[in-house]
């Protein structure tokens, strides 16, 4: 059985200031750089999972330029020993298990609602920001085959970088993903082919 997302108003609150003020906190600066209008369209978020703050960093790109009710997928294992995080609206999935489609299902269903937002990170675990290409798990493609036909995907790509600072910045890039095949292969190669340009783009002249 998963575990649902719930959104109670103190913790989601909570994590807002948390996010905000935690990542300003550990990074540099923060720069968010995204001009996608999510006015309307569920949204599904595909984002880089490289570091414990990933969640915390798509918390704060929802609360300034998405504006959704924020759900994430977590490792049932991981949210079991955080269940705050459940309040805020994370919800499990359980690798190996029959719940596995339960979980895709759900995290469908939540995306015919114009309002919700779903974050995955299809690597399934946390992973070097060397190791590329990056490698997706199985169950994004049925996700978007059970959502709204007005579902928009968002790809994300975070990197840190330090330079001579002492404290990395972090910059934060998002592209919408148009294509209309929406294949398990083609989100992969699509997504790698962004990550490549944003590398690229941060690295200095």
């Amino acid at each position: 059985m998963i575990i649902k997302a719930r959104h109670i108003p103190l913790f989601v609150r909570f994590f807002s200031l948390y996010s905000r003020t935690g990542l300003n906190r550990y990074f540099q600066n923060v720069e968010f750089i995204c001009s996608a209008d999510t006015t309307g369209r569920p949204v599904l978020l595909i984002g880089n999972h490289f570091s414990w703050w990933d969640g915390f960093i798509a918390y704060r790109l929802n609360d300034l330029r998405l504006h959704k009710v924020y759900h994430v997928m977590m490792l049932q294992d991981q949210l079991e020993t955080r269940l705050i995080l459940n309040k805020a609206g994370a919800f499990s999935i359980k690798r190996g298990s029959r719940s596995v489609v339960e979980s895709l299902h759900y995290a469908s269903v939540l995306l015919h609602d114009d309002e919700n937002m779903v974050v995955v990170y299809p690597q399934g675990t946390i992973t070097s920001l060397h190791r590329r290409p990056v490698r997706f798990e199985k169950g994004t493609e049925r996700i978007i085959a059970g959502a709204s036909d007005n579902l928009m995907i968002l790809f994300y790509v975070a990197l840190p970088d330090w330079f001579s600072a002492k404290k990395a910045g972090l910059t934060v890039r998002v592209i919408e993903y148009t294509a209309k095949e929406r294949s398990a292969t083609d989100l992969e190669e699509t997504y790698n082919m962004f990550l490549e340009e944003c590398i690229a783009r941060q690295m200095p002249s």
